[in-house]
């Protein structure tokens, strides 16, 4: 074996791992290292990237090649040593070499670690835990089928002026001065007056004109707005309207249900949709059991959740947050929109990242007290479940789960969701009654979406239409 390891448990779940790489792994590490130097050092009389590795070694020295090849080799060999031995590092290692690098010789270190925690378990089987009641709320069938409705809306032109709901075709032109803006520019642009797409200005200055009228106004950007050539201008506008359409919602009756669906008649479609929001229902309601038990179980047991593990909980979501920032938005605008600092928003996390932590460390010790495996097989039939429902080759889904090294993280996700299945399966369901049962209920994040329906043709045209939203 190329790397072994030997562990010692310390205290305060701290791991002492005792790595052996053997002395062919290090010898190949300077074969490459020298070749890597090679590229760069400059000798007379070799070409550049030509320089036998012999000579780099006596150029350079010994010890200069050693270290480079620490640098590059040594957290590669840490890894392998982690990941075979199953150690789960929260924090970075402490490394130090078990004495000198000789040639032709296994190279020695040691590298301690703190672990996850292990969660010491109280009572997790058979909670009272508080269960909702499956409610669809009055209204909802009847909003579904006006959305159905919606989609399936015709647009005409008529022969009034614009008003709130009308589907509009406009053009306009932005100035600074005597300079035309490209960005605050574009021709024949539909947009529906009142949906939130224009700027209040436009929306205001174009109900009530008729196809076209031409009108004009001026618009004062924030300077920190995120588009360069707009932010802290005022721009002046020469607003044309080109076409009003009106919209016209079908009748909801058995024509319009044969022709969106597969039912004959609107009773059918209704019963169709009541069911499938009673299905959505039922989920949310099993979700938020699910979550409970989960929580019930963290109040029987004890855990300590290191600061360093809840730190990089945090870090890990506010990273998710700046990656899902719209275009053109930074993180230090988004702190500004919040009206928080980055401490006041580190700290105001705190809590749920912490509880998050505590959850999974339950529920790891649950997985581990009833001796819950999954195998491989249990992992390629999660997958090719998957895959049936995303339309994907199974055999393909399950190459590029391995090939991107998540078949073990899957693994460890269904073996969390087993444990999971045990609590729910031997918990008492017991009717919620206040609302201080609701207080139990936490999410470990809240994720912010935006329906954003882009009908533009392309992105230049999308650029300019931004400067008139």
């Amino acid at each position: 074996m190329a790397i072994d390891t030997e562990l010692t448990t310390l205290p305060e779940d701290r791991v002492q791992m005792d790595v052996s790489v053997s002395k062919d792994e290090v010898a190949k590490a300077v074969d490459r290292t020298l070749k890597q130097l090679g590229q760069n050092v400059r000798i007379p009389g070799f070409r550049p990237g030509k320089v036998p590795p012999a000579v780099v070694m006596q150029r350079l020295g010994r010890d200069t090649v050693v270290q480079e090849m620490l640098r590059n080799s040594m957290d590669g060999w840490y890894q392998t040593a982690v990941q075979e031995s199953g150690v789960r590092p929260i924090d970075d290692p402490e490394l130090d070499m078990d004495g000198p690098i000789e040639d032709d010789a296994d190279l020695k270190f040691r590298a301690t670690v703190q672990t996850r925690p292990t969660a010491t378990l109280g009572t997790y089987k058979g909670l009272d835990v508080g269960r909702d009641e499956v409610e669809v709320p009055e209204g909802q069938a009847d909003a579904e089928l006006e959305r159905l409705r919606e989609r399936a809306a015709t647009l005409a032109p008529v022969e009034r002026a614009a008003k709130e709901g009308d589907f509009v075709v406009i053009s306009f032109d932005g100035h600074i001065g005597s300079n035309q803006v490209a960005a605050a520019s574009a021709r024949d642009y539909m947009v529906e007056l009142g949906a939130g797409r224009l700027m209040p200005d436009f929306d205001t200055a174009l109900v009530g004109m008729s196809a076209g009228d031409t009108t004009k106004l001026s618009v004062a950007y924030d300077d920190d707005d995120n588009r360069p050539e707009l932010a802290g201008a005022t721009v002046d506008y020469t607003l044309t309207l080109g076409q009003v359409q009106e919209k016209t919602l079908p009748e909801p009756d058995d024509a319009f249900a044969s022709e969106i669906s597969e039912f004959d008649t609107i009773a059918e479609l209704r019963a169709d949709i009541e069911g499938k929001l009673t299905e959505r229902a039922e989920a949310v309601v099993d979700e938020s059991y699910r979550r409970r038990a989960i929580d019930a179980a963290v109040a029987e047991a004890t855990v300590d959740v290191p600061e360093v593990m809840t730190n990089r909980r945090i870090g890990t979501i506010l990273n998710q947050t700046a990656s899902q920032l719209p275009r053109g938005v930074s993180f230090e605008q988004y702190l500004q929109a919040t009206g928080r600092t980055l401490d006041e928003t580190v700290e105001a996390l705190r809590p749920d990242a912490e509880m998050a932590l505590r959850r999974e460390l339950v529920v790891e010790a649950i997985a581990a007290a009833e001796g819950i495996e999954v195998t491989d097989e249990d992992v390629e039939g999660q997958i090719r479940d998957d895959a049936q429902q995303m339309g994907r080759d199974a055999d393909e889904l399950i190459k590029e789960v391995r090939d991107n090294n998540a078949f073990d993280g899957l693994r460890e996700d269904l073996r969390m969701r087993r444990a999971v299945d045990v609590l729910v399966s031997s918990a008492n369901p017991v009717a919620v009654t206040d609302a201080s049962d609701e207080a139990k209920i936490s999410d470990e994040s809240q994720e912010n979406t935006a329906d954003e329906s882009n009908e533009s043709s392309g992105e230049s045209t999308e650029s300019k239409e931004q400067s008139a939203e």
